[in-house]
């Protein structure tokens, strides 16, 4: 791998009589920030947004040589450029004057009203450069107000200044087009294209980037001022991305979440789950110790519902042997809250699982071979592989996927179709639900067969190209083109959203040569927020694992710790009739649910704003994580977890502070951190390991063909789903149910689109209105469900 870092070609040009020298390319608005000192005020400029545009023309300076006054915003630093700004230019200093005069003509002044007043960079701007009064008597223009562009959303037209901040994010960022600008001129106006609600997974961001009060989310309207608030840096544990954030606390209530910029992790974005869901109202919580008498559940001493769980797991693990207890958890926790729970398994002899799935859940076996984040924005070809919607696994992925192909990546979807990246692929290539094994091994293959200085010819193979191609139901051709470009391109990196075997990953990486090339690696995608830092202190394992146990009885005392296969996992019917039959079940959790119907004994789970701790993302980067809110319980999770530990004479730590300090201490995966070097922007601590060689194991074949008339169901959890989401009313769009089918199916069953259709499969019935596509499998049904076992079988029916 090559270290040698390229000559930084430069540009020296002088701002306001002061010279610099910077990087050709610099925007002239940061140069003239970060070099001279100089602030030349913006609106429209956003550099996440893409390309500027100029729209708002708070930038104008003066170029010498140039005829008349430039937007400083469009414009990059060129060698010998001579800039005056407004406070050099009487020309730029007037001109700035009359367009702020002019973005004033018909806003409002409703400052002290606006939930923007004390944020708003147009208010702070009127008052540093504006006039102290107008010379306008006109009465200014209105409009009906608010409008609700979505559920989370409303517009205030009269507000606007028309900066297309927010029908760029939606046009160049997000790529939905919801956001458009209708008529032109001074009649333009902000609406959603064909008056319908702005439905997008990360519409939120628009709230942030409007730099008037135009666009606000609905939950914060009228509800705080700055003056009022207290904003706490922490992570976002909505799903393995780990955003960085800031949680606005006022009078003990959050009531807002905004995105901390990691230019790493989330790139500013922030998903609606990750902005609006709530654990909320708290009076629903779980608030104490619950033990069930003949009435059914009912309050307990801590001391004596923390004594009656620890004798009777021990009394398990002593009676009926090793692997008699279950400790399952999935991917909820802290890195100190699982340490406690991870020490408390090994105690006992206990199983452990983490994930729904084991295989793919070994993500360390893959980190040779791991791409990080930021590296999807600088691939030349990206893979996604796999039935699931990256976004659905690791919400702003998607954004970066998306603006991968933007800046030239070749995009390459592998899948049975009816996801949203495929209109925009280069490359869409299709297969049997469930084939993400089999499409890799194929790829891999016909990689190793083109050859090239980066792939491993030797590695071996579960096949040949050909053979491997058939298993997995995709086109023999369209196989070895995609596994050519795999082998030719500079900086690939595979997103993978199936349950592939780690060690599967780990044989690809090492076939790719992944570890030889700068940029190149995989990225696999975990279900749970911290399902890596979980793994990492011990809890390791599947739910898969455990469920046959369970059933057997051979798992007589199980423990559910932040988790419900019941209702979360693919498998929820079989795991209700298995608790039924269990001696000892203890659920924690923060609401009921299908777990705590059968509970002996149910105790409190801190949610994400009352949690201090540290989780790990998919990258394996450590991040902290800070509480807004006092739990419910009053009493935090790694606190009754070490008295837990304390009852069966298990030694851990009593918080989080401590608790880390062992972590740092004996684990390799958090060698070299400390609790308060954890800072805002958590670098990647960790480097590449070394690769060795990892031999080629045959891929599972995909699910067999249902019966003559039935569907393959395409059933993988969303994004918008959890106890949050469900609990969010302005969320209800997002998990509001639809059924995706292929274009020749719904001409035989003799729909269209938006008609509403029932899907009937072995977990349950699913009724919604149908989207077509043109690519997904015919044959195949595709459903937001919270989950369904690969190969399960469906019967579709129009209503």
């Amino acid at each position: 791998m090559s270290t040698t870092e390229p000559a930084v070609e430069t540009v020296t040009l002088t701002i306001d009589g002061r010279e610099l020298t910077v990087p050709k390319g610099t925007p002239l608005v940061v140069a003239a920030a970060e070099g001279v000192g100089v602030e030349i005020p913006v609106f429209c400029y956003e550099p996440r947004l893409g390309p500027p545009i100029g729209a708002c023309r708070m930038c104008l300076v003066e170029i010498e040589g140039a005829p008349k006054l430039q937007a400083a915003c469009t414009l990059s630093c060129a060698d010998g450029m001579v800039v005056r700004t407004a406070e050099a230019s009487a020309q730029a200093k007037e001109a700035q004057d009359a367009v702020l005069e002019f973005i004033l003509l018909n806003h409002p002044l409703d400052c002290p009203v606006c939930d923007k007043g004390g944020e708003c960079p147009l208010q702070d701007l009127t008052f540093r450069y504006g006039p102290g009064s107008t010379r306008m008597t006109l009465p200014k223009r209105t409009y009906e107000k608010p409008l609700p562009i979505s559920p989370s959303i409303v517009l205030d037209r009269e507000r606007c200044i028309l900066c297309y901040r927010c029908t760029r994010f939606s046009g160049d960022v997000a790529e939905d087009g919801e956001l458009v600008a209708r008529e032109r001129g001074a009649q333009s106006v902000i609406a959603t294209f064909d008056e319908k609600p702005y439905g997008n997974a990360f519409s939120g961001n628009v709230t942030e980037l409007c730099p008037v009060g135009a666009l606000l989310p609905t939950a914060y309207r009228f509800k705080a001022r700055p003056w009022e608030i207290v904003n706490v840096p922490t992570v976002c544990t909505g799903c393995a991305t780990g955003c960085n954030t800031w949680s606005t606390l006022r009078e003990g209530k959050v009531e807002r979440v905004l995105s901390r910029n990691h230019p790493e992790v989330d790139g500013g974005w922030l998903c609606d789950k990750g902005r609006f869901a709530r654990h909320e109202p708290r009076d629903e919580r779980i608030a104490g110790p619950l033990e069930r008498g003949p009435a059914g559940l009912a309050p307990a001493a801590w001391d004596d519902a923390l004594r009656t769980v620890a004798q009777r797991l021990r009394h398990h693990s002593a009676a009926d042997g090793p692997g008699a207890v279950a400790i399952l958890t999935g991917g909820s926790l802290t890195n100190e809250e699982a340490l406690a729970w991870s020490r408390i398994a090994q105690d006992l002899g206990a199983r452990t699982a983490s994930a729904p799935l084991a295989a793919p859940a070994a993500l360390e076996l893959v980190d040779p071979y791991a791409a990080t984040l930021a590296q999807l924005e600088s691939a030349d070809l990206v893979v996604v592989i796999g039935d699931q919607e990256p976004a659905d696994r690791a919400g702003t992925i998607d954004l970066r996927i998306r603006k991968a192909r933007r800046d030239g990546a070749h995009l390459a979807i592998v899948g049975p179709g009816g996801t949203s990246l495929e209109a925009d692929a280069g490359t869409f290539l299709r297969t049997l639900p469930g084939a993400g094994s089999a499409a890799l091994a194929a790829l891999v293959a016909a990689a190793l067969e083109t050859g090239g200085d980066r792939v491993r010819p030797d590695a071996g193979t579960a096949g040949g190209a050909e053979e491997l191609a058939g298993l997995a139901g995709g086109d023999a051709p369209a196989v070895r083109a995609l596994g050519d470009a795999l082998a030719r391109a500079e900086r690939p990196v595979l997103v993978v959203t199936d349950a592939v075997a780690a060690a599967e990953l780990a044989h690809a990486g090492w076939a790719l040569g992944l570890d030889r090339a700068d940029g190149a690696g995989i990225l696999p995608l975990p279900v749970g927020a911290n399902e890596r830092g979980e793994r990492a202190v011990g809890l390791v394992g599947g739910w898969d694992e455990v469920l046959p146990a369970l059933e057997a009885g051979e798992v007589t005392a199980i423990a559910f710790v932040g988790c419900d296969p019941v209702i979360e996992g693919p498998d929820g019917e079989r795991w209700q009739m298995a608790l039924a039959q269990a001696p000892v079940v203890i659920a924690v959790s923060a609401f009921t649910n299908g777990v705590t119907s059968q509970a002996q004994v149910v105790l409190p789970l801190d949610t994400e704003h009352e949690r201090d701790g540290s989780v790990m993302n998919l990258e394996g980067r450590v991040q902290r994580v800070r509480p807004s809110l006092a739990p419910v319980s009053g009493v935090p999770l790694v606190e009754w977890t070490s008295r837990l530990a304390g009852f069966l004479d298990v030694a851990t730590a009593p918080s989080a502070a401590k608790a880390f300090a062992l972590l740092a201490e004996g684990n390799p995966a958090f060698a070299g951190l400390s609790w308060g070097g954890l800072g805002d922007r958590a670098p990647l601590h960790l480097e590449r390991p070394a690769a060795a060689a990892v031999p080629a194991a045959a891929p599972p074949a995909p699910p067999a063909a249902p019966a003559e008339g039935a569907f393959r169901l395409i059933a993988p959890r969303p994004l918008f789903s959890g106890a949050a989401v469900e609990r969010t009313p302005t969320l209800a769009h997002q998990r509001a149910p639809w059924v995706s089918l292929a274009h020749a199916d719904a001409q035989r069953l003799g729909v269209k689109r938006g008609d509403e259709v029932s899907v009937r499969h072995a977990a349950g019935e699913h009724t919604g209105p149908v989207r077509i596509s043109r690519r997904q499998l015919p044959g195949s049904v595709r459903i937001n469900w919270r989950g369904a076992p690969a190969g399960t079988s469906a019967v579709v029916e129009a209503r």
